[in-house]
Formats: C-alpha cells, structure tokens, sequence
C-alpha cells in the first residue's frame, strides 16, 4: 500500500512541475486574443477581438494596447521585418487591413478591395503578401501594401491560413478541410486532395519545401485534425491527434518540434519531437480555447486564445500529460483530454494483463482483463477530472495520466 501512495504522491508532484510549464502572463484584456507573432526574443504582437493589439518589448511581461480606435475584430498578423507588419480582419463594411511602419507605433488603414472577412496574412518579402478570408477570397500585394489585387483562388470555401515556402510556391487551407496550393506566386491554384472532407483547417506550416503539416476539426463531431505531407502537397497523411478537440494553429521550431493549440472548454496544446509521428498533450492549465501559438526561439514559445489568454514557455511546453516520460513508454492512450471513451495501446500484453483506471486518491474505478495490442474503455460513467491508467502484468506496471473532459 505504501508504494501506492508513494506513487501517487510522485505524480502529483509531477503535476505541480508540469502545471508551471506554461505560465499565463497579464494581457490586461478579456478579449479573444486570434493570433500572436515575434520579431525577435522580446518583442512581440498579439491581435484579436474589438481590435485589440498588444505589444511586449520584454519578452511577455507586460503588454501594451495600441491603436483603441479600431472597433473591428483582428484575426492574424504577421511582420516581415522588425518594423513592418500587417493586420487583418473583418468589419461591417468587409474586410479590414492594417499596416505599421513604426513598430506598432501608429497603423494605417488599406484598401483590400474585398467585402469578404480576411483571416490570415503571409508575406515572403518586405513588398510581397498575401491574404486569405470569406468565399475563397484570396489577395496579393507587390508593393507593401498599396494595393492589393484580388487573385482568382477557384473555390468558394472559406480560407483560414495560408502559408509560403518560397517566392512562388505557397499553400492556403480552410473549409471542406480543402488544400490549395500555387507554384506560380498565386497567379493559379491547385486543389489538392486529402483523406475525407468532413472537417475544417485552420492552420498550415511548412519546416521546409516539401514537409507540412495543417491542423483542424471535424464538422459536427469532437476531433482533432493533424495531415503532414512529405512531397510538398502531392499526398496527406492523417496523423492521430490524441485529442478530441478541433486544432486551431500549428507551429514548429525545427524539422521534428512541433506544437498545436486549440480546444473547446480546454486550453489544448500537442507536441511532437519526432515530425508528428507521436504528439502528446501538454498541460496548458486553462479551460478555454487557444487560438494561435508561436515560438521566437528554440524552447521559448507563446500561445493566446479566449479571454486575453496569453501563456509562455520557456522549457519547450514541458513533457506531456499522455507522454509516458515517468514509465518505459510501453503505454500510450488516446484522445487524452478524453469524453466518452480512450484507446489505450500497449506493448506489455503478456501473462495475463489488466487496465486499472483509478481516482487521485488510488481508488480503482473501472478494471478490466485485455487481450488486444489495441482496447476501447468507456468512461462515460467517470466525473469529469484527472485519473490514472495502469497497465498491469505478471512483471511490470505502466502508467500515464487520463483527463476526462
């Protein structure tokens, strides 16, 4: 009995350490906060509803309001240099572009030439952007700005990130998880095919020309969406999430570092160290939803979501909650945050093997023999809270943590 206890009290310990990994920081708004980007270690932007932007100088600390006269919501920005950067959205005339010259200091309205809600913006030079929103609207500028001219995207389904690996070959995803692609600066797109078309991408990230990954949701169902593609577009794998929440942006630090953020009545944050081979949950301490996560450098990162929530990192997010780093890694289970029931897949299925699932005062609550490398348990019986899942033979004893939501 005593090293029952001594276990618990470990993972509670554990909890403790891994609950400080992302520290929320005082936005000073109850805002939703829909995008964040940094030009450098300490300074950064964080835009989103009634026209908010934030600006820290000293590295999420504190944050600064700019710019209180715009009343319409802002939805993704971008610098493509330390000064210069960009600001888009939607208002009750239509869609809605910001500029800075001075590093926030003052923003100046443009002419986007659209009626259509612009969602998120992506530039490949000082002078070349583009922007995506509403009915396939897709928008290129050549000169900063001045002018933006409406490009001929081939679909009308709603457009949420778009993403360039060059001057010429760049990547937009939205409703219908629909895929397009262009090789020629925008001046064509290409509709390129994924696996199932019942969800929706809100986020698209390249590590190099032909490896991306783009996250998202299912319509009318509780799933994350994670696709990777190794040959630049041509094919998409599903990936499996482990998460039974919608995914709203995807980021990545190098070629294996990855991380997603998203949720519904939880703040839901992945990462994979492996190229999203495996993408384990990270405890993001929040119960609302994240919409936009960047990291300005290699373990320092930032993600901001529903009423002005802005997190910080400053150890790569920590280790996950359905990582199995306390054992050998012989267990994994899925989704985690769970609903009604999870997958639990394990290497261990020798001698006679058992599932204990238990409360955080070591009482079992459901027990069951398994046979299979791969098992379903329903939970639906269990209270919302945090559990433990052990997997039991004659020699060893592997244990992850369980949220059921």
């Amino acid at each position: 009995m005593k090293k029952t206890y001594i276990f618990i009290i470990a993972f509670f310990l554990f909890s403790v350490v891994n609950a400080q990994d992302w520290v929320q920081q005082n936005s000073g708004t109850g805002n939703y906060l829909y995008s964040v980007c940094f030009t450098d270690a300490n300074t950064g932007y964080v835009v989103g509803s009634e026209g908010t932007i934030l600006k820290t100088t000293d590295g999420g600390t504190t944050w600064a309001f700019q710019n209180w006269d715009i009343t319409y919501g802002l939805n993704s920005i971008y610098f493509p240099e330390t000064n210069t950067g960009y600001a888009v959205g939607w208002g009750s005339t239509g869609a809605k572009i910001l500029k800075t010259t001075n590093g926030g200091g003052t923003w100046t309205s443009q002419l986007p030439y659209s009626t259509n809600g612009l969602n998120s913006v992506f530039f490949t030079d000082t002078n070349t952007g583009y922007v995506v929103g509403g009915y396939g609207a897709i928008l290129k500028t050549t000169n900063g700005g001045n002018l933006w001219a409406s490009l001929p995207s081939g679909t009308f389904e709603t457009l949420y990130s778009v993403f360039f690996t060059s001057a010429d070959t760049g990547y937009a995803v939205g409703q219908g998880q629909i895929v397009l692609k262009t090789t020629n600066g925008g001046t064509s797109w290409a509709i390129q095919h994924l696996p199932g078309a019942d969800g929706n991408l809100f986020s698209v990230y390249f590590t190099d020309a032909n490896t991306g990954y783009a996250v998202g949701g299912k319509i009318n169902s509780v799933h994350g969406l994670i696709f990777k593609t190794t040959n630049a577009g041509a094919d998409w794998i599903s990936q499996e999430s482990g998460t039974g929440n919608s995914l709203q942006s995807v980021y990545f630090t190098d070629a294996n570092t990855g991380y997603a953020v998203g949720g519904f009545n939880t703040g839901i944050i992945l990462k994979t160290t492996n190229g999203g081979t495996n993408w384990v949950s990270l405890n993001s301490g929040l119960q609302s939803a994240l919409y936009s996560v960047y990291f300005p450098q290699a373990d320092t990162g930032y993600a901001v979501g529903e009423n002005g929530a802005i997190l910080k990192t400053t150890n790569g997010g920590g280790v996950g909650m359905n990582d199995n780093s306390f054992s050998s890694k012989k267990v994994r289970i899925y989704p985690n945050p769970a609903y009604d029931e999870f997958t639990v897949q394990s290497t261990v299925i020798t001698g006679d093997p058992h599932i204990s699932i238990t409360n955080v005062d070591g009482r079992e609550l459901i027990g069951r023999v398994i046979r299979d490398f791969k098992t379903s348990v329903d939970i639906r019986a269990l209270s919302p809270g945090v559990y433990f899942v052990k997997v039991i033979n004659e020699k060893v004893v592997e244990s992850c943590k369980l949220i059921k939501n």
